[in-house]
């Protein structure tokens, strides 16, 4: 009897990759960035059945959230924070997020996460108890996505 076993080099390292931002149709490629995760969060009713021992539950919407690091010294988060404060016009962006390790079989995917919304941004920040490079992190939320292209399946 064979077992299939995951090859090791196939895990996708979380250090593999590329994030590209886009405001207002100009696009930067971020190589500041630590971290970035973005998620669907399901929005669900319970459901009563009669003759049901356990309670279901149905999804009746959803909501994209998601948290993003990066080293402090990059300026258009809080150019737009500034935009905001003199014009009105809402912080939002776009982000392109390709995983890519090239020693795995499942090769790359591509997300394209649309109209992210930061919660908050960080203005400015010094630290005298650490020894640490300054990061900036915020969670946000956003409305829409596309995976481009997906994992290849591995045998």
């Amino acid at each position: 009897m064979s077992q299939n076993v995951m090859q090791t080099k196939d895990a996708m390292s979380s250090r593999e990759g590329t994030v590209y931002i886009n405001i207002e149709g100009q696009t930067f490629e971020i190589a500041e960035i630590l971290k970035f995760k973005a998620e669907v969060e399901y929005t669900k009713v319970e459901v009563k059945r009669l003759n049901a021992r356990m309670e279901g539950s149905k999804i009746v919407g959803a909501k994209g959230t998601g948290d993003m690091t990066m080293y402090y010294h990059r300026p258009e988060i809080r150019a737009m924070a500034m935009d905001y404060l003199r014009s009105g016009k809402s912080p939002m962006f776009d982000a392109t997020i390709i995983n890519a390790d090239i020693t795995s079989a499942a090769g790359k995917q591509t997300v394209d996460v649309r109209n992210i919304v930061p919660n908050k941004t960080l203005l400015a920040m010094l630290d005298a108890d650490s020894a640490d490079t300054l990061k900036d992190e915020f969670s946000f939320t956003f409305d829409d996505f596309e995976v481009l292209n997906q994992f290849n399946v591995i045998q």
